[in-house]
Order: C-alpha cells, then sequence, then structure tokens
C-alpha cells in the first residue's frame, strides 16, 4: 500500500481505469490508516471458507472477487461536509457529499489480483489450520456431509 499514490475523491474516478481505480482503492485505506494485517485476515478467511465450503466455487476468480468485496467496502467513499447559504432563512446550514466508487468487476479483480499476489502463498499454508481452528470452535461447516452415526 505504500506505493499506490494519493486518495483521488469517488467523484474523480468516473471513466478511469479499472488499474488507476484498483490503486485509488488501496490509497483510500491507506489514508484510513486501516491496517496490512486486516487485508491479510481478510483474505485468509475468505480462502478459508471457500476451501471449507463443500458446495462453494472453487474458481481463483470466485475468490479473489469475494476477497475484494470485503476489502473494497472498509474505505470506499469520500464524504465532505460544509455550510452552505440558505436563502430561506438568511444563515447557513449544514451540508454533507457521500460519493462511493462503483465497485465493478474489473476493478475488483484488479484488487483480488493485489491481494493475491501478496496473501497466496501464505494462505497456501495457513488456511488449513485456519478451517481446523474454525471447525473446533463452531463445528463442520454445514455443507459437509453428516458423520457416520457409530452405534
Amino acid at each position: 500500500m505504500a506505493g499506490v499514490g494519493r486518495v483521488d475523491p469517488a467523484m474523480n474516478l468516473r471513466g478511469q481505469s479499472a488499474e488507476y481505480r484498483a490503486r485509488i482503492a488501496f490509497a483510500r485505506m491507506r489514508a484510513a490508516e486501516i491496517p496490512t494485517r486486516r487485508l491479510i485476515a481478510i483474505y485468509l478467511g475468505v480462502a478459508a471458507l471457500i476451501e471449507d465450503d463443500f458446495g462453494s466455487h472453487r474458481t481463483r476468480e470466485f475468490r479473489i472477487v469475494q476477497a475484494a468485496k470485503a476489502v473494497h467496502r472498509l474505505a470506499s467513499g469520500t464524504h465532505r461536509k460544509w455550510d452552505a447559504w440558505d436563502p430561506l432563512t438568511g444563515g447557513t446550514r449544514p451540508v454533507e457529499l457521500h460519493a462511493y466508487p462503483r465497485s465493478s468487476g474489473h476493478v475488483l479483480r484488479k484488487i483480488g489480483e493485489a491481494l493475491e499476489k501478496a496473501c497466496d502463498e501464505l494462505a497456501r499454508a495457513e488456511v488449513p489450520a485456519v478451517i481446523a481452528m474454525r471447525t473446533q470452535l463452531f463445528g463442520p461447516h454445514p455443507s459437509h456431509p453428516p458423520a457416520a452415526q457409530v452405534s
């Protein structure tokens, strides 16, 4: 996240390339001081859930897009406040603007590819441990077939 550049308001992203919009999403996360360990935890969690769900899509694209959706929501919008003149009262009133960039498929793929590049090796090593810990705490995933009953 260190080399992603400056934050650009969400209103300025329309018509920009997916690569640029993904870079700006990471810049927004850096500006919001989202720790990188949280991004890693999201990627590991999504990878573990997909791996543990027997009915899930096991394709690379599904994994990276699902992780990117969760990451993109962390700091996706631009929020501005100012005082504007109110002609009815002759004074000022507060005005707020909240703009959120569209999380299109190409942008999510670019964000997911960056996450995958940073976390895939760790995920391959740690996802079995994450699944084991989740199973110990909460039991097997509902998609797993029921265990054979012992008489």
